[in-house]
């Protein structure tokens, strides 16, 4: 009697087991259906208005200082996913064009400090349709951009006695290097302070020095 009641309380454990199986699964399912269809992959997204209309999702882990990857959606479609793994400084994601082609590219801020911000960017490239890292750009502490003359400038500041700025142009989807002032501060013997400039420009394909020193006030 005892192995009956034994068997029979199995066989249920098991018929309740398989149920909550399929109870999951079809949840799942539906999530998955609902997922597809609302807008909720579209939540934390943008609009490229200088490209085809796409959408972007940006996944970030738990602790929010990870970003993972990112999903570009034409429409409600996949086109590409990036495989990020990057340290991030906060969830600012912007579309910015870096490389002044008339197309916007994927901007993701990677830190900030006294020295300036550094980013992760991906390049729009209409030939392939796709995103494309910028290894030159990212994660160059101090990278800018001067929208009005399209040229790219590292800054680099080395506390208060030396800091510089290297200007360049894109050319043929390269980087060419435009123009670059050193500047250098000192004290001299009186306690009177000092700047000095250092001008790089180039002449004839040939880079051409100048400088020039001025007390402050």
């Amino acid at each position: 009697m005892k192995i009956y009641i034994y068997s029979i309380l199995v066989v249920f454990l098991l018929f309740s087991c398989n149920s909550n199986k399929k109870e999951e699964n079809i949840k799942v399912k539906k999530s998955e259906i609902k997922f597809k269809k609302s807008n909720e992959c579209f939540k934390d997204s943008l609009v490229n208005d200088n490209a085809p209309k796409y959408s972007y999702k940006f996944n970030v882990d738990s602790t929010g200082y990870f970003l993972t990857s990112i999903y570009i959606y034409s429409q409600s479609k996949c086109i590409q996913k990036i495989r990020t793994k990057k340290d991030i400084e906060s969830k600012h994601f912007e579309l910015i064009d870096w490389n002044f082609d008339g197309y916007k590219d994927i901007s993701v801020l990677s830190n900030c400090g006294s020295g300036g911000c550094a980013y992760w960017i991906w390049n729009y490239v209409p030939k392939s349709d796709k995103y494309v890292y910028n290894k030159r750009l990212s994660e160059y502490i101090g990278l800018e951009r001067d929208p009005i003359k399209e040229q790219i400038i590292f800054h680099y500041r080395a506390g208060f006695q030396e800091e510089f700025w290297d200007y360049y142009k894109y050319e043929k989807s390269k980087l060419v290097f435009v123009h670059g002032v050193f500047q250098n501060r000192w004290n001299d013997t009186l306690g009177k302070s000092w700047i000095k400039k250092t001008y790089t420009k180039v002449v004839n394909n040939k880079e051409v020095l100048s400088a020039d020193s001025t007390m402050e006030d």
